[in-house]
């Protein structure tokens, strides 16, 4: 945007309106430019989450930087997302980070911050766009309500640890919860292996290959590839009146450089989660990016994770899926820290959180665990991988020795907040090149008949 256009054709000012914890800053409209609403989301004792909605009325953006003055001395930035967020004293820049910066005429973007404050906690009423200002009329109508009394509580490892304990509320775009059974998938490679094998080995190949379990989507296939996969599979079972759950595998910086490190481009994921999208059909479960916020903050080239992390959960709900968020295991993040980057996300568009994934923690330690997620997230649901949880962990996760299939999947429709048990890691496919097994995903049929051979079923 031409830093000549007029201070009225780029940006508006904020009128602050307050339901419950939420106060939301609208503009009265400028002649033509920007739109900048400034909302928080949240506040408690002496933090808040904030959330701020640029709209482009003018020309195109290929790039932005919005920024304000905090109106009280002790209003502070302590953590943000999609943005690159830098402050001096009560002074706030937040600049495009790549992917977000093109803005067409009418397009919007946002970013959430986490804050802090002293005495007050008053919105801003004047804001820049590209170093042009537009200031206008405040009316508040209320001021901000007292959010929770108790703040929230530090995490024990690494990675951003202060959030608020209340999540955004639940979007309008929610898909329902699916009943009736789980799809059988017939096109991954213990299916393969039952079908080549013969007495006692196909049998117990059969507890495998004949059970529900997880298609697994990520960057090893181009994006038109990746798209067709998703459609096949997803087509097949709304075919058959049947739910299927999909992984998304494919974050910057996945699984920091181990054994299935890889991962889209920074500057290509959202276009590539789109794409996959689109190739959605009917409503299935999808299980958002394994190890990502559990690994968050562990290693470098993660760029602005929670950022792709949002975007995913909106384009993949939008598209139909059910999406849960992977959040690790019992034996990784304690509550608080599991809550507090979920709340960085949100649950705008995600249903809830997965567990377990790929790891051997029993059904009962994680459902424990997912119980005090869901109770402090205002009753997420959550589902459970137990794909390999039947002798619960030793301690390992790369390939241990004598663990076992765990319980059968289902949905799961009762009082408490789970809402499935999945087959979220293929039984079978190796976690990489550690205890003997091949590099990670490929088939390796001696764990599979050890899996199967001591599962309690």
């Amino acid at each position: 945007m031409s830093a000549r256009r007029t201070a009225s054709a780029l940006l508006t000012a904020a009128a602050l309106s307050v339901t419950g914890l939420t106060a939301v800053a609208s503009t009265a409209s400028a002649a033509d430019g920007c739109r900048v609403d400034y909302t928080v989301q949240s506040q408690w004792n002496s933090g808040f989450q904030g959330d701020v909605k640029i709209t482009n009325l003018g020309s195109p953006l290929s790039s932005w930087t919005v920024a304000w003055t905090f109106p009280s001395s002790g209003q502070r930035v302590s953590q943000s997302w999609n943005a690159n967020v830098t402050t001096s004293g009560s002074r706030v820049s937040a600049s495009s980070i790549g992917w977000n910066g093109s803005l067409g005429t009418g397009a919007s973007t946002q970013f959430g911050f986490i804050g802090s404050f002293t005495d007050s906690n008053p919105v801003p009423t004047s804001f820049t766009v590209n170093g042009v200002t537009c200031t206008g009329t405040v009316t508040p109508t209320q001021g901000p309500t007292q959010g929770p009394t108790q703040g929230p509580t530090q995490g024990p490892t690494q990675g951003p640890t202060q959030g608020p304990t209340q999540g955004p509320t639940q979007g309008p775009t929610q898909n329902p919860q699916p009943s009736g059974d789980l799809y059988v998938d017939t096109e991954n490679q213990s299916y393969a292996a039952w079908q080549a094998a013969s007495g006692s080995t196909k049998d117990l190949l059969a507890k495998i290959a004949l059970t529900p379990q997880s298609v697994w989507i990520g960057n090893w296939n181009s994006p038109s590839v990746s798209q067709q996969q998703m459609r096949d599979a997803t087509s097949r079972a709304s075919a058959a009146g049947k739910t299927v759950s999909v992984v998304i595998y494919a974050i910057p910086g996945r699984d920091c450089g181990s054994y299935s490190g890889g991962g889209v481009a920074e500057s290509e994921y959202a276009q590539w989660i789109d794409t996959v999208a689109s190739g959605i059909v009917g409503k299935p479960i999808v299980i958002l990016e394994p190890d990502a916020l559990a690994q968050l903050g562990d290693c470098g080239g993660q760029g602005d994770r929670v950022g792709f992390l949002r975007y995913a959960a909106k384009s993949l709900t939008q598209a139909g899926g059910r999406v849960y968020i992977d959040a690790g295991h019992s034996g990784w993040l304690s509550v608080d820290t599991a809550v507090n980057r979920l709340n960085q996300i949100g649950f705008q568009y995600a249903v809830g959180f997965a567990l377990n994934t790929s790891n051997y923690q029993t059904t009962s330690a994680s459902q424990q665990y997912g119980e005090q997620i869901s109770q402090r997230l205002g009753g997420k649901g959550y589902v459970i991988d137990t794909s390999r949880n039947g002798n619960g962990s030793n301690g390992e996760w790369c390939n241990p020795r004598g663990r076992a299939l765990g319980d059968k999947p289902r949905l799961v429709n009762d009082s408490t907040g789970l809402d499935a048990l999945l087959w979220v890691k293929l039984p079978g496919e190796s976690d990489g090149t550690c205890n003997g097994g091949p590099a990670a995903g490929q088939w390796w049929q001696d764990m599979a008949l050890e899996l199967a051979r001591n599962a309690k079923w």
